[in-house]
């Protein structure tokens, strides 16, 4: 029995799903200590700044990304290693071209006012580190090598927290978001350097003298569009509540909320690294026949759950021990908004299931109709809820939001299964279902 046990333990893919699983705790826990240092060391109107600043940078980054990955990610699957190196020095190109944009649009938005000039600088620099880190991460994923990428995850969201932490608390005058801002760049930075690294063994020299492709370019943006609008979606159900909160109950009560939404979207990165990590495996078996594909996505679908229900207890036990350890008063007594976000949380993390069955099933416009008709239904509920609810109306509304998705996908994914596994139309790509490395605290 024991022999049998150590010899399962040490299976690769026993020891990649732990590796990723221990990085991606130490992650979450840098998410939340963050959150317990700005809560600290930052008054709630500095919070919740700082909460308007990372929604406008997931959007910012959707605008950069362009979801290009999502015509990518299939590419490199089945990609010779020369092939490999054609396709990331491609989206590089293409990266430099948006970033100019996105730049050129930033800089109007300061000259109007629309952005505070003191954090544009740093705003730009956390943009470009978090995209080409966020895409490395992705190739990583969808090359298998899980564990180098979510070291690169936890390079770009974890250590600098606890860099900073070590600061905060034995330098009072870095006690700003400026200093956040530094730091969050350097974590970025050292994370884009361990990817190049690990990337090295592409045959990067047989790329000389070959300029980019852009008719393939072009084509990957064309059917990458209608992905566009499904991670709109996805992140208008993460950020839309903030703006509203700002704007009907103000910056102080955002600040409070925001100490609680990064506990969250920690939550879900957490559920995230399970899902990823079941996405070669989906495509492959979506590919190989019906039998094998509902195989996987039972296991699938029981293993998230179980990550996720865990996950959810854990921190409902643990949110007010903690509340009343660091004497956070003013976040203690609103802890009821917390709890109401839990099961949307929950739900939220397993709609991952039948959205990665309708991806492997190149099922486009059906992922396109369910985020984006949650996005309306959450804008809808927060501009009804929030008036008169305040925070715990943003919480209600991100809950019965993600009800809606995970109903909307369910019975649509149940509906493909039912139809068989049929692959046609390989060169066609679609996108990457909601993505949680796009969300922020």
């Amino acid at each position: 029995m024991r022999a049998h046990l150590v010899a399962f333990i040490k299976r690769p893919a026993v020891v990649a799903a732990v590796s990723v699983l221990i990085l991606r705790g130490l992650t979450l826990s840098s998410r939340f200590l963050l959150s317990v240092l700005l809560a600290r060391m930052l008054s709630p109107d500095e919070m919740g700044e700082y909460g308007l600043v990372t929604a406008v940078l997931a959007f910012a980054l959707l605008a950069l990304g362009l979801e290009f990955y999502s015509h990518t990610l299939r590419e490199l699957v089945p990609a010779s290693p020369t092939r490999r190196a054609q396709i990331i020095a491609d989206q590089i190109a293409l990266g430099a071209v948006t970033f100019l944009i996105v730049g050129l649009l930033s800089g109007f938005a300061v000259l109007t006012g629309l952005f505070p000039s003191r954090l544009a600088p740093w705003f730009l620099l956390i943009l470009a580190t978090e995209h080409i880190s966020l895409e490395a991460t992705r190739i990583l994923i969808i090359t298998s090598r899980p564990i180098r990428a979510y070291i690169g995850v936890f390079l770009r969201g974890g250590v600098w927290v606890y860099a900073i932490a070590i600061l905060m608390f034995t330098l009072p005058s870095s006690r700003s978001l400026e200093t956040v801002l530094v730091w969050w760049a350097l974590g970025g930075a050292g994370s884009i350097l361990f990817a190049a690294i690990s990337l090295l063994d592409l045959p990067w020299r047989e790329l000389r003298n070959k300029q980019p492709d852009w008719g393939w370019i072009y084509a990957g943006l064309r059917a990458a569009r209608p992905f566009m609008l499904t991670a709109a979606g996805a992140l208008t159900i993460s950020y839309v509540d903030r703006f509203m909160i700002d704007g009907f109950v103000g910056r102080g009560a955002l600040g409070i909320y925001t100490f609680y939404s990064t506990i969250s979207i920690g939550i879900l990165s957490l559920g995230a690294s399970v899902s990823q990590q079941f996405l070669p495996k989906i495509i492959a078996a979506y590919a190989a026949g019906a039998a094998g594909f509902r195989k996987v996505v039972r296991t699938f679908s029981w293993s998230l759950f179980a990550v996720a229900a865990g996950m959810i207890v854990l921190a409902a036990a643990l949110i007010s021990p903690m509340l009343a350890m660091l004497e956070l008063t003013q976040y203690a007594q609103n802890v009821g908004v917390f709890f109401l976000m839990l099961p949307g949380i929950l739900l939220r993390i397993l709609a991952d299931v039948p959205s990665y069955v309708l991806y492997a099933a190149r099922a486009d416009g059906k992922l396109l109709v369910c985020n984006l008709g949650s996005a309306i239904l959450s804008i809808l509920l927060n501009a009804a809820l929030i008036p008169g609810l305040g925070i715990y109306g943003a919480a209600l509304s991100s809950c019965l939001a993600s009800g809606a998705l995970l109903f909307a996908l369910t019975l649509f994914a149940v509906e493909r299964m039912r139809e068989g596994c049929t692959v046609t139309g390989i060169t066609t790509a679609v996108g990457l279902p909601t993505d949680t490395d796009m969300l922020y605290p």
